[in-house]
């Protein structure tokens, strides 16, 4: 036979075995028995796949919070009236299937094969389930779909991935050319899953681009891959624009409808399309951008390995030196040998447009000392200002001390109280809220014992500061908020003041 036969027969194996151990986890799942309370067999199997379009549906709601005891609600409600199952065998069945698409180490299922096309050993990594967060108050783990996860779901409809938006966009036409208003909202939202899928795919594409560009050759496979990115990503976009107007034009039939009230349902479900939809193509349009964006890093990043590489392997003394001392090159020569290795030739020149620039008619001392007067009256005024404010937060500090002196906790509200029925002026001026703020922000606040001089004078709460006295107060937050007067809220303050001798 031809070697050529041969080469397309193993041809892209590795793809090939992955989508064989894609399934392996619900054969595992198949081959595990267990039974329910009247002795029968249960599906384990099929519980597998429910699990997965559990996390799917999460997905698609946009739950994060989702683990081992939603997945227990949701299978004694699915399998009520097939299975008798108590709450100990429904948790352990729930286990089995998250260890079998995550292991218990956490770690990705790995097969080992022989890859016929490479004639070597090779290694498929497989992430069906993957945690997000976990709730230290309650010691629970959620999960979410990964990609082969997704990829193995949607196996099960029998598309491939790549057209996975494609095949979407279609089915919304569809879906919107019936009148099923809600399956399209459904559609539009399992559309938003694809692109959130495409952008991570492209996140670990860039990564991959950073990492293993080292030759020509690699750069041309990848940039193969970013052309038929990019090549999908414009069709799509063509036809996000077209399903938009057919959107449009389908909302206008419906609102010039002759009976308007029975139309009304229908009518809102379309405004609510139109709204998804522009939605889900404004994130598509933003992924067509970073495709381009990844296209030139892919350049910037081969340019540079190659230039590493070159560095690496230049030997100066072999291929320069030894060059001019063994070799004897005429003049000319020379210059091309030493031309990379001199510096950018320098000139200063001046330009005719500085006749157009603002011309000064003082002398160039006096310009000087102009400038050194006016930062010297800035600082001055800034230091001015800044004692201005410590002097007026130490008075608020001895005001806030003395009204709940030998109490050790109180509110802001309480305050705010006192200083209402006393009607000071603090409470229509600013600097009494920026001065709480300011505590908040540092809390907890005490006097220190040594600070830089510079900082001790800038400072703002200097002043009050030294009014603790080897104390330490703590500001927390309180939920509600204090409406002060008709310009003036804050959220209300709980103080806590500490000894720290």
């Amino acid at each position: 036979m031809d070697q050529s036969f041969i080469e397309t027969i193993a041809k892209d194996y590795k793809e090939r075995v992955k989508r064989m151990f894609l399934f392996e986890p619900l054969q595992e799942l198949g081959r595990k028995n267990r039974t329910d309370q009247n002795g029968k067999e249960v599906d384990m199997k099929s519980l597998g796949l429910f699990t997965l379009l559990f996390f799917f549906e999460m997905k698609l709601m946009r739950e994060k919070k989702s683990g081992v005891t939603e997945l227990i609600q949701f299978l004694h409600k699915f399998t009520h009236g097939t299975y008798e199952l108590d709450d100990k065998q429904m948790d352990e069945i729930a286990r089995i299937i998250i260890a079998s698409f995550r292991p218990g180490t956490g770690k990705k299922r790995t097969h080992s094969f022989f890859n016929w096309e490479t004639h070597q050993e090779d290694q498929l990594d497989f992430s069906y389930i993957k945690a997000t967060e976990f709730d230290v108050k309650t010691n629970r783990q959620y999960y979410t779909l990964d990609d082969d996860g997704l990829e193995l779901v949607f196996a099960t409809k029998e598309y491939f991935q790549e057209f996975q938006l494609s095949i979407h966009q279609l089915m919304l036409r569809k879906l919107l050319e019936k009148g099923e208003f809600v399956g399209a909202l459904r559609q539009i939202n399992e559309m938003r899953m694809d692109v959130e899928t495409i952008h991570e795919r492209m996140v670990k594409l860039e990564h991959e681009i950073k990492r293993s560009i080292v030759s020509i050759e690699t750069q041309k496979r990848f940039m193969e891959v970013i052309e038929d990115r990019n090549f999908r990503l414009g069709l799509e976009n063509e036809e996000f624009q077209e399903l938009q107007q057919f959107v449009s034009d389908t909302r206008n039939n419906y609102y010039y409808q002759p009976n308007p009230e029975k139309e009304k349902e229908a009518y809102e479900l379309l405004l609510q399309i139109e709204k998804e939809l522009s939605v889900v193509h404004s994130q598509h349009r933003e992924l067509l951008n970073q495709s381009f964006i990844l296209k030139k890093n892919a350049l910037e990043a081969a340019e540079e390995s190659l230039y590493y590489i070159g560095v690496d392997t230049f030997n100066f003394d072999q291929d320069i030196v030894s060059r001019i001392i063994s070799t004897p090159l005429p003049l000319e020569s020379m210059k091309g040998v030493l031309a990379p290795f001199l510096r950018v030739e320098k000139k200063e020149t001046w330009s005719l447009l500085s006749i157009f620039a603002p011309q000064s008619w003082s002398e160039e001392d006096q310009s000087s000392n102009n400038t050194v007067f006016a930062q010297i009256d800035e600082d001055e005024a800034q230091e001015k200002y800044a004692n201005l404010k410590r002097k007026l937060y130490g008075e608020m500090m001895n005001d806030l001390l003395e009204l709940f002196e030998g109490q050790v906790e109180w509110t802001l509200s309480e305050w705010v109280t006192d200083l209402q029925n006393r009607q000071h002026p603090w409470l229509q001026n600013r600097s009494f809220y920026d001065f709480l703020i300011l505590c908040h922000q540092r809390s907890p606040i005490f006097q220190e014992n040594e600070r830089e001089e510079e900082e001790s004078a800038l400072h703002l709460l200097d002043d009050a500061l030294e009014l603790l006295h080897h104390r330490k107060l703590v500001i927390e937050d309180l939920p509600e908020i204090i409406k002060v007067n008709d310009r003036f809220e804050i959220q209300n303050m709980h103080f806590h003041l500490w000894d720290t001798i």
